[in-house]
């Protein structure tokens, strides 16, 4: 579900510990981390300007090399074909 619709993503603790470290939010680490990836289109949404703010934020987030790990263990790679879930 879409992280503006209060998604699991969100919550997830991998994210909040890493969130918490930059202090950040969580949408701000998840849009950090696609922004950084060749082939992930992000799409965020802003609906005020504190909104805007967060996002454009996100770019300078700098995640590093124990952040990235921490993440792609908390959200493998599927091993089968599933319907993707918005972010």
């Amino acid at each position: 579900c879409p992280i503006g619709q209060g998604g699991a993503l969100l919550h997830n603790a991998t994210l909040q510990r890493i969130a918490d470290k930059h202090s950040a939010t969580t949408a701000q680490v998840a849009l950090a981390w696609a922004l950084r990836h060749p082939g992930v289109m992000a799409i965020p949404k802003a609906v005020n300007l504190d909104h805007l703010k967060q996002n454009f934020d996100a770019d300078n987030l700098r995640l590093d090399e124990a952040d990235l790990a921490q993440i792609d263990a908390a959200y493998p790679p599927p091993t089968r074909k599933h319907a993707l879930q918005m972010v």
